[in-house]
């Protein structure tokens, strides 16, 4: 199928698009991390509560995947959470095996007092860009997202 993304039939150099992704969130990270590193939390924990801040009750394996995480990792993340009462876990009634996620009020609290900085950081990273531009940004990300996923990583209320 040919388009305007197709690698064989565009001149646009598609083949920065993982060079720049991978650019544009290596760099929000290192400066995410100068903010986080003065509260104590980490890129993986702050992932964690944003995740369930809109999402509150996940299982683990969810969490991971929309925060782009190995379930491994995210279980020690999780682990690390809860001893310090961030989070907590919940059987699923009727299944003894499932367990979900979720925010202790000192977890959304902690989530609620970063949000201002997160907002702030990701204003300046969109600087320039108009509202109607973040939005298409936003649905190809998301897009993106669901074309490399193996299963529905994004959720369809980030889409538009």
């Amino acid at each position: 199928m040919s388009g305007p993304t197709d690698p064989e039939t565009s001149d646009a150099p598609v083949h920065l698009v993982p060079y720049l992704l991978s650019r544009a969130i290596g760099s929000f990270n290192r400066e995410w991390m100068t903010h986080l590193r003065e509260h104590g939390v980490t890129v993986g924990r702050w992932q964690t509560l944003a995740v369930l801040s809109e999402y509150d009750g996940a299982r683990l394996g969810q969490i991971a995947d929309m925060s782009a995480t190995k379930q491994a990792v995210m279980s020690r993340v999780v682990d690390q959470m809860e001893r310090d009462g961030l989070v907590e876990r919940r059987s699923v009634a009727g299944d003894g095996r499932a367990v979900e996620v979720w925010l202790t009020p000192r977890g959304r609290r902690t989530f609620e007092e970063l949000l201002p900085e997160a907002n702030g950081l990701v204003g300046s990273a969109l600087r320039g860009l108009d509202p109607a531009t973040t939005l298409v940004l936003i649905d190809a990300l998301a897009t993106i997202i669901g074309n490399l996923a193996t299963e529905a990583a994004v959720p369809d209320e980030i889409r538009r």
